[in-house]
């Protein structure tokens, strides 16, 4: 039984370098190091901003391979997460890493997977499968803090970055049918409680993109709808429900060059984006159960970011973006969130593939309105510098 074993890995082995030989394989890596300080004030009169500094390897540390074998072409991908970590109220989790990671390494089991994925070309059309960034995702701003440029902030992004999904690309066109999230419902930690959730339909995206002179512009839609059943609304009756929480996401991108200047910006409308899995900073995103009424109430939110920059030669590039995102929930009583953020950043190309990127972000949370209550949520301010070192 050991031989058959051995002799099965031999073979495994031999075809694997045997396919690689075949194909155009690329090895990459990208080594990347964060150092911010952060003045977090929550708006409360009296209470003294908290400071953090971070210094540690970034969460966008990556290596891996691409593939291209004729028609055929793949890529996979893995990058260093921190899997211990303090969130917002002191407790420790080791789930997806974030920005408030303090262990500053990456430990056992600290790889995640970012891409892999397959794709064949047909001539007609490309079809691929796997793991990869979704259609809605479209960044425009450099700034490397949020691991996304200012996304949360007003652009078009997820909270998971890359999801599995299938993908038809017809020319300029690009259909894709992704892994239903329900993820970010909102709706447990409501005031009710639901039995399940049960999801029929993919997620579904569409993307249009198109040159014209000097302007790249892309154009996006998606869809997702799931059900919630046995919804408790916790009456002297004890009635139950059953509902459909249905979210759209719209998003516009456009980016052009001027000379040595370039200028990007992002437009995004959503209903129940949070439900979608929208990477976003504001609380009033997601469907909610209005008391009272029993009714599921929609969500809706509008973002814009806006980047316009200046290469003053191949050394040096500076950057500044802006973005806003508003929310608001259609309830009786007011609930809407906003968010504004203004960032500054200066590309330095020390060397080849050594890049050294300081930062200045102003992060305005602006007030949040519950029921008609309006309450200021502080601001942040972030100073530090993102480095890169790629390799291949």
């Amino acid at each position: 039984m050991k031989k058959l074993i051995v002799l099965l890995a031999a073979i495994a082995m031999v075809a694997a370098f045997t396919a690689t030989a075949m194909a155009d394989a690329e090895l990459y890596g990208s080594a990347r190091f964060r150092t911010y300080y952060t003045s977090n004030d929550n708006g409360k009169p009296g209470v003294e901003s908290k400071k953090d500094l971070e210094w540690r390897i970034g969460n966008l540390t990556r290596f891996g391979v691409n593939f291209k074998s004729d028609k055929l072409t793949g890529k996979f991908e893995l990058d260093a997460r921190n899997n211990t970590f303090k969130v917002s109220d002191g407790t420790v989790s080791d789930t997806t890493a974030s920005v408030d990671d303090t262990s500053g390494t990456s430990g056992l089991g600290g790889l995640r997977l970012r891409q892999l994925w397959g794709q064949y070309d047909f001539g007609t059309f490309k079809f691929m499968i796997g793991q990869n960034f979704p259609l809605y995702d479209m960044p425009v701003s450099g700034i490397a803090y949020f691991s996304g440029g200012l996304q949360p902030q007003g652009g078009m992004g997820y909270l998971v970055a890359r999801t599995s999904q299938v993908r038809f690309t017809m020319g300029n066109l690009e259909l894709a049918f992704l892994t239903p999230d329900t993820t970010q419902d909102g709706l447990s930690n409501d005031v009710y409680s639901y039995k399940q959730v049960n999801t029929t339909f993919p997620r579904t995206e569409l993307r249009y993109n198109m040159k014209v002179e000097n302007f790249a512009m892309n154009f996006m839609g998606g869809w997702q709808t799931y059900e919630i059943e046995d919804y408790d609304f916790a009456t002297a009756t004890g009635s139950k429900n059953t509902e459909n929480i249905t979210s759209y996401v719209l998003g516009f991108r456009a980016k052009t060059n001027f000379g040595p200047g370039y200028a990007g910006l992002g437009a995004t409308y959503r209903v129940n984006g949070k439900n979608y899995g929208a990477w976003t900073t504001v609380s009033k995103e997601a469907a909610i159960f209005e008391p009272g009424t029993n009714d599921v109430k929609d969500a809706t939110a509008w973002g814009v970011v806006a980047a316009l920059g200046w290469k003053i030669n191949d050394m040096f590039t500076l950057e500044g973006n802006y973005a806003k995102l508003h929310s608001e929930q259609d309830t009786v009583a007011d609930n809407e969130d906003d968010n504004s953020t203004w960032a500054l950043l200066a590309q330095i190309h020390v060397a080849p593939g050594v890049l050294i990127q300081p930062e200045f972000i102003y992060n305005d949370r602006e007030d949040v309105v519950t029921n008609g209550v309006s309450t200021d949520q502080g601001d942040e301010t972030i100073i530090g510098v993102w480095w890169k070192i790629d390799f291949k």
